[in-house]
Order: C-alpha cells, then sequence, then structure tokens
C-alpha cells in the first residue's frame, strides 16, 4: 500500500510541475508566431532578401546569392536597408554567415556561396 501512495505523491508532484510550466510554454509559442519572415525584392539594387522582424530593434536578413559580380550591390543595399529600418538611431550589423571575398579577376573557380545572413540589432544613442 505505501508504494501506491507515494506513486500518487509523485504524479501530484509531476503534475504540479507540469502546471506551473506549461503556461510559460504556451506564451512562448505564441510570441514565436508573431515572427514572420517576409520575401522581397528591392529594384534598385536589385536584390531578393528576405527578413524577418523580431521587433522594432532586432531583425534577421538573407540576402540571396545570385552571382559574384553582384555582391558590391548587395552590399550596399545592406547599410542602406539596415539605415531605412533603424530610423534615427545606430545600426549594428553581425554578419552570421555568406561572406566572401572580392577578386577582381580570380584564377580559380569560385565555390557555391550561401546567402548572406545578417542579425540587425538598432542601437538608441
Amino acid at each position: 500500500m505505501h508504494n501506491v501512495y507515494q506513486g500518487r505523491a509523485n504524479f501530484r508532484k509531476y503534475l504540479k510541475q507540469f502546471l506551473m510550466i506549461l503556461p510559460l510554454v504556451a506564451a512562448n509559442f505564441a510570441s514565436a508566431e508573431d515572427v514572420k519572415s517576409e520575401k522581397l525584392y528591392d529594384f534598385d539594387h536589385k536584390v531578393h532578401y528576405e527578413q524577418t522582424k523580431y521587433n522594432n530593434e532586432h531583425y534577421l536578413l538573407k540576402i540571396k546569392s545570385d552571382s559574384y559580380e553582384h555582391f558590391l550591390q548587395q552590399s550596399v543595399f545592406l547599410l542602406r536597408h539596415s539605415a531605412r529600418l533603424c530610423q534615427a538611431r545606430t545600426p549594428q550589423l553581425t554578419i552570421l554567415k555568406g561572406v566572401q571575398r572580392y577578386e577582381k579577376l580570380p584564377t580559380t573557380p569560385r565555390p557555391y556561396q550561401s546567402d548572406l545572413q545578417v542579425d540587425l540589432k538598432c542601437i538608441s544613442q
């Protein structure tokens, strides 16, 4: 009989812990649904990009890699678009992946470059 009561006590203890954690997990899923990425195109710089807005001060930008020669325009677009998103605040760019060297006349074939991914945070001064 003692094992039955001990089993019920453990069950109640785990159930109580589960019910305490459940609202936190639900809130996390609700906030994750608010974050949506948009696939966009900039006509001035001819850049396909994906923008994920976490909040007004935090974005994830993914610039689609298309050609090596287009890299300079993509970089200028990234700086201008970051300044536009941050408005009066200072943009802080953290490059996550996709950096490539620029060689005017390369001597070896270039490997496939992944999309340029940047974490953008707008810093208030």
